[in-house]
């Protein structure tokens, strides 16, 4: 891939954070959209409830702290969250909601390891529970460990078939995993669910290129500057695309 394409995507690509709604039942995750930029759906952590009554038995005092903890981290209380989820963990060590909450708490702290610890045993205990998965899967990512991230993000995926972001975040970890023949089609799914989405056509033409399929990369980076004329470094897209045509890609 060359160094301007490199560029482009440094300056385009930045994370976008969904929240799960705090209600008895989960919904779609939905971005927190800036009007007139892109943000690629690099997603990060989310919080969630079980996805039904009864899904969990929990004693009334652990329900009430998990909604106190998703309450305050929500609203960015950070410290009070998480006296909330210890406060839960203490009354029931293995609570999978509360070992989730303070899993994100210390993964904004910069505690990577032990969230991913957290992460790992709620999705341990309730492995049919997208946002366990897709947060763990997120956590590895922050990490480095693309093999890992690529498996969690692929569970969650089969957990949340119609969430175009899990779709991406799972061809964005193969790519990042060095993996672009394989993140090609999956880049693809994730734009068959989102067409409007101009990173997805950015990240997509990226992995294009990188397998040698120069015609459909110059397609994608096209639709891409369609989509967004005003991005930040367009006009050195532009020129990157010049040289695709005269056949002047540099790896």
């Amino acid at each position: 891939m060359s160094i301007v394409a490199v560029s482009v995507v440094a300056a385009l690509v930045a994370a976008v954070v969904y929240v799960r709604s705090d209600s008895a039942s989960d919904t779609v995750a939905r971005p927190v959209a800036t009007p007139g930029k892109a943000k690629a759906q690099s997603v990060g952590p989310v919080v969630g409830r079980p996805t039904a009554p009864g899904e969990l038995l929990y004693a009334p005092n652990v329900v009430d702290s998990n909604r106190l903890g998703a309450a305050a981290f929500n609203s960015g209380d950070l410290e009070s969250a998480k006296a909330q989820y210890q406060q839960a963990l203490q009354k029931k060590p293995d609570d999978p909601e509360a070992l989730n909450g303070l899993g994100l708490i210390l993964e904004r702290q910069g505690g990577l390891d032990d969230a991913i610890a957290l992460f790992m045993r709620a999705a341990a205990a309730v492995p049919t529970k997208w946002t366990y998965r897709f947060n763990l899967a997120h956590a590895w990512g922050e990490r480095g460990q693309w093999d890992a991230a690529v498996d969690e993000y692929r569970a969650a995926v089969g957990l949340f078939p119609d969430d175009y972001a899990t779709q991406y975040n799972l061809a964005l970890a193969m790519h990042k995993k060095g993996d672009d023949a394989a993140a090609v089609p999956e880049f693809r799914k994730a734009i068959e669910m989102a067409p409007r989405e101009p990173t997805f056509h950015l990240s997509l033409a990226m992995s294009l290129e990188k397998t040698g399929k120069l015609a459909e990369a110059q397609q994608e980076y096209q639709q891409y500057l369609d989509m967004m004329p005003w991005a930040p470094d367009a006009e050195k897209l532009k020129d990157h695309l010049k040289s695709l045509a005269a056949g002047k890609s540099t790896s």
